[in-house]
């Protein structure tokens, strides 16, 4: 590659050693981008002014994309982030944030954070791998591909901030375990044994190896370190195993993956969910998309009713306690529009008492589900009332 140099490395480096190489190279350059390689995977960097700007790489690049736009920008669906470029190219992803903020589709605040998450996340696997790079590269043009950067990024707090994170991992005792792997349950009867009935069920909710340690963090709404806390008793009993997950499929245009046909996802009843809780919202898009129908999750109760009389779903279960707007408050705006009056409307509620139902139902509620949510309670109340 022109204006490329190459620097071999012979011996292992620690996370350490690889933070000053990747500092010393940015401090020398200035503008441009370091490439990182190991037998499996590969990464990039991008820098101006001395300041990091983005990152990429890695076996989840997708997969960490559609997790970082469900957390920062959670209306907002993937397959509708398009541009008029055809092909994924190393920074398509910085791009998309760009035209973004110009559609009003995201904040730059909100696409800063995105950015900020997405070089921590790459960086924290970059130094988890140290030991396995075998070659550093780096442009000598001095010129970044990133021409016009959201924001510019202290490389040295954010290579601080991921050594860190990764010595807290190390201490949980998951030095060698990538965030990347998927937990899903091993020995069932032995978790039932050694949980409540309510952590049981949603640990079987969630622990599928389907997702991975980060989606998981995203889905349940805690830290990686508190997650990793919470499961590294189950692995080490062997009630939970880990598995490697493959990366998802491009969700851009122009890459030759086939699409459902518009008319036949059209055809299936939609089903909408309103609840602050991500994980909430996972479960009930997991069972209905397995169960053939489509659902929309919406986690803030001020966009409810707009997206409610736009898409007029055939079901509806809706969380009773949220900030701003209640269960409450949306039920009753919801009985009050002529084209939603009948729509069914399950009450999600952690507090199954008399008087939350007698309140729910004079707001017009059709009927009512306890958290943690039960994927076959909620199927059988969908078959009930579609």
């Amino acid at each position: 590659m022109k204006g490329l140099t190459n620097q071999k490395l012979t011996v292992h480096v620690s996370p350490r050693e690889l933070v000053g190489q990747i500092q010393s190279i940015i401090q020398s350059q200035l503008n441009g981008r370091i490439y990182l390689r190991s037998a499996q995977e590969s990464w990039h960097l991008d820098f101006r002014v001395g300041r990091l700007v983005w990152a990429s790489g890695g076996s989840h690049r997708f997969r960490r994309w559609q997790r970082s736009l469900k957390r920062f920008c959670p209306d907002l669906s993937p397959t509708k982030v398009q541009l008029r470029e055809k092909t994924i190219f190393d920074h398509w992803e910085y791009l998309a944030l760009t035209v973004m903020i110009k559609r009003q589709q995201i904040s730059r605040e909100d696409a800063v954070s995105l950015a900020k998450s997405t070089i921590l996340e790459v960086l924290f696997d970059i130094l988890q791998s140290s030991e396995k790079i075998t070659e550093i590269s780096h442009t000598t043009d001095r010129q970044s591909l990133v021409e016009d950067p959201l924001t510019l990024f202290s490389n040295a707090e954010l290579l601080s901030e991921a050594e860190q994170s990764l010595k807290i991992w190390q201490s949980l005792g998951l030095g060698k375990v990538s965030p990347n792997l998927a937990p899903s349950i091993r020995n069932l009867e032995g978790l039932a044994q050694t949980t409540s009935p309510k952590t049981y069920k949603t640990l079987c909710s969630l622990l599928k190896g389907r997702l991975s340690f980060r989606d998981l963090s995203v889905i349940m709404g805690h830290d990686l370190r508190t997650l990793g806390r919470g499961l590294v008793g189950y692995m080490r009993r062997e009630l939970v195993a880990l598995k490697p997950l493959p990366d998802l499929e491009s969700p851009f245009a122009g890459n030759g993956q086939a699409e459902v046909p518009t008319k036949t996802v059209a055809n299936l009843p939609l089903v909408f969910c309103i609840d602050d809780s991500p994980q909430i919202c996972y479960i009930m898009e997991e069972t209905l998309r397995t169960g053939g129908y489509r659902c929309k999750t919406i986690q803030d109760s001020l966009l409810a009713m707009p997206s409610l009389i736009r898409e007029k779903p055939a079901l509806i279960f809706l969380d009773l306690v949220m900030p701003v707007a209640n269960g409450y408050e949306i039920c009753s705006q919801i009985r009050r529009v002529a084209s939603l009056r009948k729509i069914p409307v399950i009450i999600l509620t952690g507090n199954d008492g008399v008087v939350d139902r007698v309140r729910a139902k004079a707001s017009g509620a059709s009927d009512f589900m306890s958290k943690p949510v039960d994927p076959e309670r909620i199927m059988a109340l969908v078959r009930r009332y579609l």
